[in-house]
């Protein structure tokens, strides 16, 4: 079904709403930019930490529904066309400043990496509330990606007793001053939370490529299967989309991060790849 879209933002119609989705994922939608400077060459790849969920759940069984800021720029059906194809709902609130983009360089077998999120530490989640109020309450859980944390969303959901996720890899504005409840947080290790930051599970992604689980006073450090250290963000969303999946499969913790180490340790060995559900099963069985 294709979503009409409005001059200022893409509401979501009624009939859609009432599909049950599972996943409501708030941001984490860019445009990657390519170029391999000795050939030469371009490409365009709708990506993020938000697109990766969303397309590696759906392939693993669950229903998500994305949300995010995008440009009124020349990646605009690029990004509505990407979601149509691959059967899931985007809806959105314009951008002003242009769809956000990481700009990667690969010379020599080099890479130099380049990150224009287009001010959007000056969009207003606040806004985007009213927007999202209906979603809240027929999802089983939200995912939020923001990179300004300086918003009233989170508290939103944990009233409605949703289960969140938290993603704070790519945030740049994490506030002190206020309380944020979460139920499963994401960080990689150079990002020092606040202690207002309140979570019952915590993964960190360790500089060399480990990671490190938290629940109450009890932390594990979880082996990759791979040696490998390319692909570590094509990695990290394979785990999370994982660890998602798992958890809304009412497996055990204990099994949650088994399967999240599979499909992790995959996508380090298969050029960032995603595990197939019925390959993470077999391993799964084979290691258990």
């Amino acid at each position: 079904m294709r979503i009409q879209f409005q001059i200022k933002e893409n509401m979501l119609p009624i009939f859609d709403i009432e599909k049950n989705f599972d996943l409501l994922i708030v941001g984490g939608v860019e445009i990657l930019i390519r170029s391999i400077l000795d050939i030469p060459n371009i490409s365009l790849e709708v990506n993020g930490i938000g697109t990766k969920i969303a397309t590696h759940i759906k392939k693993l069984g669950i229903s998500p529904i994305i949300y995010d800021f995008i440009g009124n720029d020349e990646f605009f059906d690029f990004i509505n066309k990407y979601f149509e194809k691959n059967d899931i709902t985007l809806f959105f609130s314009r951008q002003p400043y242009g769809t956000k983009r990481v700009l990667k360089l690969i010379k020599n077998n080099e890479e130099i990496v380049y990150k224009d999120y287009r001010n959007i530490e000056k969009m207003d989640y606040n806004h985007s509330l009213n927007i999202l109020s209906d979603v809240y309450n027929e999802v089983r859980g939200v995912y939020l990606i923001l990179n300004n944390f300086e918003n009233n969303i989170a508290r939103n959901v944990k009233l409605l007793g949703k289960f969140l996720f938290l993603d704070f890899e790519e945030s740049t504005i994490i506030p002190d001053s206020k309380d944020i409840f979460g139920d499963f947080i994401f960080i990689n290790e150079n990002i020092h939370l606040p202690k207002n930051i309140h979570y019952i599970y915590k993964v960190t992604f360790l500089n060399n490529g480990k990671i490190k689980f938290e629940f109450s006073n009890e932390s594990w450090t979880i082996e990759p299967f791979s040696i490998n250290d390319e692909y570590i963000f094509e990695a990290k969303c394979s785990f999370k989309s994982v660890i998602v999946n798992s958890l809304f499969e009412g497996k055990s913790l204990k099994d949650a991060l088994l399967l999240g180490n599979i499909a992790y340790s995959y996508s380090l060995e298969n050029k960032g790849r995603m595990i197939s559900k019925n390959l993470l099963l077999e391993e799964f069985y084979k290691r258990k």
